[in-house]
């Protein structure tokens, strides 16, 4: 068997000969050695890549520097982990903060956002996929970025950032309820004029091995 053309990088997809062909030899390895490679087939399927995607551009609104002097909320540094840059559209603003590329399949995605004023969910995410179809979330919690504050029982963050001068940037985890749908794009929104949401140009994502259709 020709292992050497089935190296992938992460998110890469399999084709359906090179997929049968490996579960051939699977089921090969488990009639010559006995039982120890029943589950093997089941553990393949269940294997999945984390991909993470940085400095990100968006054709909505250009990402803006951490510390910019602009305005008086600032992280007061160049870079916060990966992030370098931030999507916002100011307080009294609502609409459209930013838009990214993925062009892939995705089985949980991980951003990174704060909001100035987090009484009501200022959030909305949109996918688009490649077949067309979109799907618009529900209004979603985003913590407070001027002080850490404790993960909320809706949405919490499973990890988070702290800046200098004690701003916080938390990640969120948002599962893709079509996984088995390619998506096109991710796009945030701000549906609270008061939050001052902002988003890091950093996005995580999880997702399984696939075989493509047969040809």
């Amino acid at each position: 068997m020709d292992y050497e053309k089935l190296k992938k990088m992460p998110g890469d997809l399999i084709s359906a000969d090179d997929w049968n062909e490996i579960i051939d030899e699977l089921e090969s390895l488990r009639a010559a050695y006995g039982e120890g490679l029943e589950n093997l087939r089941d553990e393949m399927s269940k294997r999945t890549y984390f991909v993470t995607l940085q400095s990100l551009e968006s054709p909505i609104n250009s990402p803006r520097p951490l510390n910019g002097d602009e305005r008086a909320f600032s992280y007061g540094t160049d870079v916060l982990g990966l992030i370098t840059g931030q999507f916002y559209l100011g307080k009294v603003e609502e609409g459209e903060i930013c838009k990214f590329g993925i062009h892939d399949y995705a089985d949980i995605l991980y951003y990174w956002a704060g909001a100035v004023e987090s009484t009501n969910p200022p959030l909305r995410i949109i996918l688009e996929y490649l077949d067309n179809t979109t799907f618009t979330s529900k209004d979603l919690p985003i913590h407070n970025c001027l002080e850490l504050r404790q993960r909320g029982a809706e949405n919490p963050y499973d990890e988070f950032l702290a800046s200098p001068n004690g701003r916080v940037m938390y990640r969120y985890p948002f599962v893709n309820p079509h996984p088995d749908r390619a998506i096109r794009y991710i796009t945030f929104e701000d549906v609270s004029a008061e939050a001052d949401l902002h988003i890091g140009n950093v996005l995580h994502y999880a997702t399984r091995i696939r075989p493509l259709p047969g040809r």
